[in-house]
């Protein structure tokens, strides 16, 4: 996996959810809206393509913009993290319009039902606005133990695990022998979609793993399958 060039750039900054920041973006009418006294908006999104051939933005469940510079750049739906001015000026169908700075594809994570997979190496879930599930994606940022010259690390995502609750899943990582010199954290996101269909409400979904300390912790999300 890779350690995003943009997540150090980030950390220091106060950046909101990307759902609370669209929101306050089209509150804020026929302006910028700038969440950190720039006029820079920074989200985690899922890049689209509608029937027509529009390229768009999927925020969360919800909310869209249309990235009025990245038409024509689309090669396959994608989780990603950018940089982007926003502005309160609709298009078409799309509330809200975009200007693209960077945008950096995020890692994809394993999803399977093999609960047989190997993966006993801890790993840390960072609680910031980065670790969320929107759009039927579980995006994670988290933090973990590299060598000096890293190696491909594993993250897989287990379901199944709780025959009684399909919303139950378990993360694996698989360090690949790799060494404990540093630590370092990255993104990486899971198509959690094939899980069963939430029918249109949202479902609690909880994620259990190991943490670098060798203890087991979880956590609950709200989870809706996407459309």
């Amino acid at each position: 996996m890779k350690l995003l060039s943009h997540i150090l750039r980030l950390l220091p900054a106060v950046l909101l959810t990307a759902s609370c920041t669209a929101d306050m973006a089209l509150e804020t009418s026929g302006t910028w809206y700038s969440p950190d006294g720039s006029d820079l908006f920074t989200a985690i999104v899922t890049v689209k393509k509608s029937p027509s051939d529009t390229v768009y933005f999927q925020l969360n469940d919800s909310v869209t913009v249309y990235p009025v510079n990245y038409q024509g750049k689309y090669s396959a739906m994608e989780r990603v993290i950018c940089e982007a001015r926003v502005k309160n000026a609709a298009t078409g169908s799309y509330p809200c319009t975009c200007y693209v700075n960077w945008l950096e594809a995020l890692d994809t994570g394993i999803v399977t039902s093999d609960k047989s997979i190997k993966g006993d190496d801890g790993i840390d879930i960072i609680e910031d606005w980065m670790t969320s599930v929107e759009d039927g994606y579980l995006t994670l940022h988290y933090t973990c133990w590299w060598g000096t010259a890293p190696v491909q690390h594993s993250f897989i995502l287990v379901t199944g695990t709780n025959p009684s609750d399909p919303y139950e899943v378990e993360l694996r990582h698989n360090a690949g022998g790799d060494g404990k010199d540093t630590k370092g954290d990255s993104l990486v996101c899971f198509d959690i979609n094939s899980l069963p269909d939430t029918g249109g409400s949202y479902k609690t979904l909880t994620l259990k793993w190991t943490t670098s300390g060798g203890s087991a912790s979880e956590k609950a999300f709200r989870f809706k399958t996407r459309e």
